[in-house]
């Protein structure tokens, strides 16, 4: 109404001197009117009225097709057609699809890649990894079916079945590969300590499959430096035997250790690839005791010792705080779970020998009064007597020790510790690899931290609960490697004393082929900050002496290199940085194990396949019969388009027309004025 009354004014107001004179009257009206509308449009503009406006928009089912791309695929009877046809067949079939769906290709093997790649040189096939990466990727997509091209052999990650439950879409295989049953010998698994000490007999366990030789013989060998170290006749006693022989060996050398298993095969053998294997045994000369002092039991106690035992370093020795009176001197660390309690146990450092690195693990069962007098670096002033859900913020800047890569990803999903609420305080010379996240803040506290302090090395984790970290591990990863590598690197921080060289190289020693080679560098001045300006080099030679150099990129406060991918084998490296104070280098080793797993069993497994299709109300279908997925999905009354509906809201005085509208009358106006001589 106002808009109205503007325009009346303004209009009325200009043209009302001139009615008499007007000879036209209808020259005035319709000037009046022209006028009137204009400047109402104009006055109502200025009020920023918003247009609703309906976005249709259709999106097309998507088709997800994954290729196994491991080298198994290439390996069976029918490998020639595979080679030739298979990457064909899904580019037609995707060709047939595009018209009616959007159509993505996935390569899946040692991990997923989009894209149809041909090689088929994976080294390991982890099917479950697809379903995994589709059910993340397309979570709020219009997946419409899933196509997968394989031999149903898994050798990597979870069983592919239960996998595939968090989709919920149909499931279409295709079967490559042969089930039938050939005449051959093969090392199916060899089990065997990672880590044993000089001098000391370790145990093996190899499991031997021979199939359609029931009544032969066969010779197991087991050779090191060249030498036969173990020897053993085994016997097939049915046609599809499965053997175990299981022997020891003598720890006679220090360092990465290679040992070869072979079998002598009666001979006619359908895949002689796999009747030889490689293992490697690290013999270290001594073990790091350690003292894991508690006053309660807890599931975070066995969590610990879990950890810890998993690597032959550590010898673990749980003790009760009365205990500590008798040998405190044998132990190289010594972790304090919840102690000083509540229940009694006080001063810990009353009976610790001086200079012993320590571990406290904070919890509801910890006296933080006297925790605090303990003088670690750490207070903690909590009013309340309550325990608060803390998930754990990596640090990036942490660099006392390097952790798993895929670490960050997987602690993502860790469940919250428990610990104590209150405000945190720390010394300046404090290292945190954990802060504090509280719900959705994320905190300076520190969740994992750790002292380099003059009389001793001192470490903090301030919460309880940790073994739910583990089995989150587990059920993300299959195993506990992450979370058990994670508290070893911890504890042989801790215990092992300090390297006095300012230069420092983090590498795994033992690397899988087909896993790149990556080094950590950290560089201190002086002062003992890090610094990375000097240029690090590395020089990696292989057992011929053929030398690889590289230079080493700069991170925010240290080095990092990728090296790529090598070939197995034993391979030496020497690091070097020049400083303005001196020459640093470090030396050391790297074992690049050789992985033919792919090749241990090429009988494929059809059955799993449709077990996952006819969960999916999917189907199996041959390499031949591929194309005609095409008609069997185009037929799916429940493969549809989805229609989207956004509403917008726009700025009426933005759109295009309403100002060509607005000139339009008042040059219409003009034009008529000029015409008449107005």
């Amino acid at each position: 109404m106002f808009c109205l009354l503007a325009g009346a004014a303004f209009s009325i107001g200009l043209y009302y001197s001139k009615r008499r004179t007007e000879e036209n009257s209808r020259v005035f009206v319709l000037l009046l009117l022209l006028r009137f509308f204009s400047v109402s449009l104009i006055t109502f503009l200025l009020f920023t009225p918003l247009m609703r406006r309906t976005r249709r928009q259709v999106e097309k089912p998507v088709i997800a097709i994954g290729v196994d791309g491991s080298r198994s695929v290439v390996s069976s009877s029918d490998s020639v057609a595979v080679r030739k046809s298979l990457s064909h067949d899904v580019e037609s079939l995707s060709r047939e699809l595009s018209d009616r769906f959007e159509v993505a290709l996935y390569t899946f093997g040692q991990d997923v890649s989009p894209g149809l790649q041909k090689d088929f040189k994976g080294n390991h096939t982890d099917i479950s990894e697809f379903f995994n990466e589709l059910g993340s990727r397309y979570v709020n997509r219009n997946l419409g079916a899933v196509i997968i091209a394989t031999d149903g052999i898994y050798n990597k990650g979870s069983n592919p079945y239960y996998a595939a439950l968090k989709l919920s879409v149909p499931v279409y295989s295709v079967a490559l590969g042969d089930t039938s049953l050939h005449k051959d010998v093969l090392i199916r698994n060899i089990n065997v300590s990672k880590q044993v000490y000089l001098g000391d007999e370790f145990p093996f366990e190899i499991m031997v499959e021979a199939d359609k030789y029931m009544g032969k013989e066969i010779k197991l060998l087991v050779r090191h430096s060249g030498e036969v170290v173990y020897n053993k006749l085994v016997k097939a006693f049915n046609d599809h035997a499965l053997i175990r022989v299981a022997g020891t060996l003598q720890a006679k050398q220090k360092g990465m250790q290679k040992y070869s298993v072979e079998l002598e095969s009666p001979g006619d053998e359908f895949n002689a690839a796999n009747n030889k294997r490689d293992f490697y045994t690290e013999v270290l000369e001594s073990r790091i005791r350690v003292a894991l002092v508690y006053d309660s039991p807890h599931p975070d106690i066995a969590a610990i010792v879990s950890a810890l035992g998993s690597s032959a370093k550590f010898i673990v020795t749980q003790l009760k705080p009365s205990d500590m009176q008798e040998r405190p001197k044998d132990y190289d660390l010594y972790i304090f779970y919840q102690i000083p309690s509540v229940t009694g146990s006080t001063d810990p450092s009353r009976v610790l020998p001086e200079g012993s690195p320590v571990l406290y693990v904070i919890g509801s069962q910890t006296d933080l009064a006297g925790f605090n007098r303990l003088k670690t670096g750490l207070i903690i002033n909590s009013q309340r007597k309550s325990m608060t859900d803390i998930q754990p913020l990596l640090n990036p800047d942490f660099s006392l020790f390097g952790i798993d890569r895929e670490f960050p990803k997987v602690i993502a999903e860790f469940p919250p510790l428990q610990c104590p609420s209150g405000s945190y305080e720390t010394g300046v010379l404090s290292d945190v690899l954990f802060f504090q996240k509280i719900g959705n803040v994320n905190t300076k506290f520190p969740l994992i931290m750790f002292f380099d302090m003059p009389a001793r090395k001192l470490g903090i984790i301030s919460g309880e609960n940790i073994w739910r970290w583990r089995i989150s591990d587990y059920i993300q990863e299959s195993d506990f490697s992450l979370f058990d590598d994670m508290l070893t690197r911890i504890a042989q921080y801790l215990a092992v004393k300090n390297d006095p060289s300012p230069f420092r190289i983090n590498v795994k020693n033992r690397v899988e082929e087909g896993d790149p080679l990556e080094f950590d560098a950290t560089l201190f001045n002086p002062s003992h900050e890090l610094i990375n300006t000097p240029d690090v080099m590395l020089e990696l030679k292989n057992e011929e002496g053929k030398s690889y150099p590289y230079l080493f990129t700069r991170t925010e406060k240290g080095y990092y290199l990728n090296a790529g991918y090598f070939p197995a084998g034993n391979y030496t490296y020497t690091a070097s940085v020049k400083t303005t104070q001196a020459m640093y280098t470090k030396q050391g080793q790297i074992n690049i194990t050789t992985l033919d797993i792919e090749l241990v069993n090429l009988i494929a497994d059809h059955a799993l396949l449709q077990q996952i299709s006819a969960k999916h109300e999917g189907k199996v279908v041959t390499q031949n019969d591929i194309l005609k997925l095409a008609k069997i999905l185009k037929n799916r009354s429940d493969i549809k388009p989805v229609i989207h509906l956004q509403k917008r809201y726009n700025d009426l005085a933005g759109e295009l027309w309403m100002f060509l509208l607005i000139l339009f009358l008042l040059f219409t106006e003009w034009a008529i004025r000029k015409r008449n001589g107005i």
